[in-house]
């Protein structure tokens, strides 16, 4: 069974610098089987011995950035180890995971939009909503690992320039089983389907051109691709209106905010899975 090490860290006495630690609290009261917790004011160099004991390590911290309740990264290993008065960021301890126990477990960090730091406690309003879209997206990462079939793998291909929700998707479909492919413009998407030849593809309506997923989508169908095609959309309801999806050869359309239990779902069925 896999091991899940969840590491929430920041200062629960500044507002919404305890967001981390909150989310953790929440995921304790799962009591779930191979789910690991832990929490910090912050990261220690001394942490890197417990990441070495799980398959994934996934961090979660406060963010002041982005327009959505929460992004998603890949944390890959730092060139060099720095750390400050024990401080260490998660690149650095992934790379001291690496170099002193020789393990190299899948890690990523959730970044939940926090909007005020003073010193004082309690989550403002508006990061209790996008904590719990958080804990939310948490429920299905985990229940997707749990009723994982691996006997059933099969590929998807996402292309969308959009790195974060590249990698919010990425680890939902690992989570579920799937291999997948990314690329961030639709030439390089052309070359790692050639590659990787997908069970699937997602591609982003708008990325060089308004219409660039349309044009794309169907450049597979023509040279061949006879897997199921989904666009990503943001455009709402002017999608429906103005693109044909039987016409394009589409399987479907996905509305942004995405919602990940219907990408999962969808493409379950959609690839015969259950």
């Amino acid at each position: 069974m896999l091991s899940i090490l969840f590491y929430g860290f920041g200062n629960p006495g500044r507002q919404d610098d305890g967001l981390g630690p909150s989310v953790i609290e929440e995921i304790e009261k799962l009591n779930l089987v191979d789910v690991f917790t832990d929490e910090n004011y912050q990261l220690q160099v001394e942490d890197a011995a417990e990441m070495a004991r799980h398959e994934l390590v996934i961090f979660v911290d406060a963010s002041v950035e982005g327009e959505g309740s929460f992004t998603v990264r890949r944390v890959f290993s730092a060139s060099s180890i720095g750390f400050t008065s024990h401080a260490v960021s998660p690149e650095s301890l992934l790379q001291i995971c690496r170099e002193v126990f020789r393990k190299h477990p899948a890690t990523w960090i959730i970044g939940i939009r926090g909007y005020e730091f003073e010193f004082t406690e309690g989550l403002t309003e508006k990061a209790k909503i996008n904590s719990q879209r958080a804990l939310d997206f948490i429920n299905i990462l985990l229940s997707e690992y749990k009723g994982r079939k691996m006997a059933e793998k099969k590929t998807i291909l996402i292309i969308d320039d959009d790195a974060d929700l590249r990698a919010s998707m990425r680890i939902m479909l690992e989570a579920t089983g799937f291999s997948v492919g990314e690329a961030a413009d639709g030439e390089e998407g052309i070359k790692i389907a050639e590659r990787i030849k997908p069970d699937a593809i997602i591609v982003d309506l708008m990325m060089e051109t308004i219409d660039a997923g349309s044009r794309l989508s169907t450049h597979f169908k023509e040279t061949g691709f006879d897997g199921p095609i989904f666009l990503l959309s943001s455009a709402g309801d002017t999608v429906r209106y103005n693109i044909d999806a039987r016409e394009l050869g589409l399987a479907g359309i996905f509305q942004k905010p995405l919602d990940h239990k219907v990408l999962i779902n969808t493409l379950k069925k959609q690839l015969k899975m259950d």
